[in-house]
């Protein structure tokens, strides 16, 4: 315990004054009780102090003293903790943007809501995540954002995809993976890059299999969330004029799609990452989130001093005592 006023040490003399006025008040009555006779028939309605009250009164008065004289020195105690470092970590999100995504199976869409819930994932970014990067794929993949640290730039890449009205068709995610790794390839910083594709699970690439061989001889981890129903549900797609109409075949039925679970979960198992399935796409966030948090790993402990005043508590036993002194007196 400190103190940041010890310059008021001498406020505890109050305490000894308190019991000699004490002593002198107990003689003084004393003496004035043996002068003064009072009839035993007067004894049932005199309220005579005890040894024990007044030793109450005594205890309740230095209490509040000697708490006041403390308050006054403005005591600190400090206290240590240990928090843990962790190693920082790098997110490369390959976000599926295939026709498919705009099924509405989960509202607004696929799409709409991966991106909904991936923005607030980046305006709530973990302090364990330094920089994100994101890879668009359909039956190709484009390396929409490098590792950054600027929220802002990610955000203006979502507003652009998400205005975008151009039908993509196929998807690749073999190629979006290859593209994931040449990302943390070509990064120049040690920190530990995770991988996430969010997508509905149809695959029509070729290149699937030769990019989880080059993730599993790198050591990459590739995190996988599925979104989508059950149900087969068409298509619809957009014109340029943002007509919507639904996707059909060559004979005029329409094209519908299926949740593909199994394509993302090999993808976890062969990678050693981890599989989450969003039927909602309510819990597309709080996965997210999962998935980085339990990809955290210690690499250190930081320890941290913090000071906190203790003269709000001694003011408090003040009061209580001088409560006390009140009730007894």
């Amino acid at each position: 315990m400190t103190f940041l006023r010890p310059d008021l040490a001498p406020s505890a003399l109050l305490v000894p004054l308190i019991v000699a006025f004490w002593m002198v008040h107990r003689h003084f009555r004393g003496a004035f009780r043996r002068r003064l006779t009072i009839a035993q028939r007067f004894d049932r309605w005199s309220r005579r102090s005890t040894a024990a009250r007044d030793g109450a009164v005594l205890a309740a008065g230095v209490l509040a003293a000697a708490a006041l004289a403390i308050a006054l020195l403005r005591p600190q105690a400090s206290l240590t903790r240990r928090f843990p470092e962790y190693e920082r970590q790098d997110l490369v999100i390959m976000l599926d943007r295939s026709a498919s995504m705009q099924a509405r199976d989960i509202q607004p869409s696929r799409f709409s809501r991966a991106t909904l819930e991936i923005r607030n994932f980046i305006r709530q970014k973990p302090d364990g995540i330094d920089r994100i990067a994101l890879v668009g794929f359909a039956d190709a993949a484009v390396v929409l954002s490098y590792l950054t640290e600027d929220a802002d730039s990610l955000l203006f890449y979502f507003d652009w995809i998400d205005g975008d009205p151009t039908p993509l068709f196929g998807t690749n995610i073999g190629a979006a993976l290859t593209s994931a790794m040449d990302v943390a390839r070509k990064d120049d910083r040690p920190t530990r890059k995770l991988f996430l594709v969010v997508s509905d699970g149809e695959d029509y690439g070729t290149e699937l299999e030769r990019a989880l061989t080059a993730a599993r001889a790198h050591g990459y981890q590739v995190n996988c969330i599925g979104i989508g129903s059950e149900d087969a549900v068409p298509i619809p797609v957009r014109s340029v004029a943002g007509q919507e109409t639904l996707l059909r075949d060559d004979t005029g039925q329409p094209v519908t799609t299926q949740f593909a679970e199994g394509t993302l979960r090999d993808i976890a198992t062969a990678t050693g990452g981890h599989y989450v399935r969003s039927a909602t796409g309510e819990e597309l966030r709080r996965a997210i989130g999962t998935i980085v948090g339990s990809e955290r790993r210690v690499v250190g402990w930081r320890t941290s001093t913090e000071r906190r005043d203790l003269y709000p508590a001694f003011l408090a036993i003040a009061a209580l005592a001088g409560a006390a002194l009140w009730v007894l007196r």
